[in-house]
């Protein structure tokens, strides 16, 4: 049991190690974004600041030196108009203008690593609040370049982690809903549309309380006013009229967003489910066999999965190929047992005259290993040479119905106990 739960142990830890990697690329990811955000804007913003103060400490002595020179009322109006048409070519908001002329106040720098990590995070997650914007050339072409690498792995890692939270809903319905689950044909529009009500209460529920905390650290910002940007933030809208100002808060607000975007995407996965059964209600199956899934991080037809579990278990080529499959599936679907069919031993000559052999039963069967082993665990034979041994499924050649070690196609089986078909 130890031995088993080891293996169990390292299986799992191999998986998370796959998801934990994406996550922290992620991350990586965005703090290398933005300190080339910051080192390109940075530096630039700080040479605009040194530009708008020596200018407007330029316009401040000129208008100081016109008003000292008249009286009149209509001029010193004109001149004040000049004055702050000049300010506000600079682009200078209130509050830096207020620090630029006063020597011993910096301005407000809007550059700062933090910002640079809140622009990162908008572009992957395509909020764009636009409270900041690229100035220069060249950060211009890499924000494009940026987001179009970073947006498809943000959404990658938002619907790998709502794929996570789909299956704890699941759970949860499971535990709740036991007895409607077991209903597949009725049940199943009840449980997909209870399934978006948990998730639509969860979401709300998050944003209930998460609009409750964000005004300890944000103070500006009302309940409704922290709900409002809860809203635009999780539906990526981000029209920019609220966004986060306490920088040494930025993680904690961060994620928030990033838990409330997975949730989001949980809420629109679990939708499309719904309209998904309701576009496909009343149809038949068709075409199972072309349907193709992902098992193990593979891609495979259904068909050649059929056909691999029925040839496991000794079905013959030519019984899988009778088999409608997609009126089996049907009535799976609806909840009835397609009726046992027997594969042996009335399967038998049929199998032997069509398919190709599997094993050779007519050595001994201790021979037989061993040629296996040396032949890399494959048998063949020449399906046109009558006189060659065919072979028969492993599960056979041990079974109680078989007397006899050694057989050819001029040796007829013999069987030790007589069964009836059904019928």
């Amino acid at each position: 049991v130890s031995v088993k739960k080891r293996m169990r142990a390292k299986h799992v830890l191999r998986i998370a190690v796959a998801h934990i990697c994406l996550y922290i690329f992620v991350i990586l990811y965005i703090m290398f974004g933005a300190f080339v955000f910051h080192y390109m804007e940075g530096e630039k913003e700080t040479v605009k600041h040194q530009v708008q103060r020596s200018r407007i400490t330029v316009l401040k002595e000129d208008l100081l030196d016109s008003l000292t020179k008249t009286n009149e009322a209509s001029e010193i109006e004109e001149l004040l108009l000049h004055y702050l048409k000049n300010i506000s070519s600079l682009n200078v908001t209130l509050e830096n203008y207020f620090s630029f002329i006063d020597p011993n106040k910096e301005p407000h720098k809007r550059w700062t690593y933090p910002a640079s990590v809140l622009f990162s995070f908008t572009i992957l997650t395509t909020i764009g609040y636009g409270n900041v914007a690229p100035t220069t050339y060249e950060c211009k072409v890499f924000t494009m370049i940026y987001g179009a690498i970073g947006i498809p792995l943000f959404l990658i890692t938002i619907a790998d982690i709502g794929r996570f939270s789909k299956t704890g809903i699941m759970f949860l319905i499971r535990k709740i809903f036991r007895a409607e689950i077991r209903k597949e044909g009725e049940q199943h529009m009840f449980r997909e549309i209870m399934e978006v009500f948990l998730v639509i209460a969860i979401l709300f529920g998050f944003i209930a309380a998460g609009s409750a905390v964000l005004p300890c650290w944000e103070r500006e910002l009302s309940y409704f006013d922290s709900v409002y940007f809860s809203y635009m933030s999780l539906t990526t809208i981000g029209l920019g009229d609220i966004v986060p100002r306490r920088m040494d808060f930025l993680l904690p607000t961060l994620l928030y967003i990033t838990i409330g975007l997975w949730l989001t995407t949980a809420f629109v996965e679990q939708l499309a489910d719904v309209f998904r059964l309701v576009h496909y209600a009343g149809r038949q199956v068709k075409n199972v066999k072309g349907i193709t899934v992902w098992l193990g991080g593979r891609r495979l037809s259904m068909g050649a999965l059929i056909q691999t579990v029925c040839r496991k278990v000794g079905m013959s080529d030519h019984l899988i190929s009778s088999i409608n499959w997609d009126r089996t599936m049907q009535a799976a679907l609806d909840g009835q047992l397609p009726p046992l069919v027997p594969i042996f031993p009335w399967h038998f000559a049929d199998f032997v005259e069509r398919d190709p052999p599997l094993i050779d039963v007519s050595m001994d069967l201790e021979e037989m290993e061993q040629i296996v082993q040396m032949n890399g665990g494959s048998f063949f034979c020449s399906q046109n040479n009558k006189n060659a041994p065919f072979l028969i499924p492993r599960s056979l050649a041990r079974s109680p119905y078989m007397t006899g070690r050694r057989h050819s196609l001029d040796t007829p089986f013999t069987i030790a106990k007589k069964i009836d078909p059904p019928g």
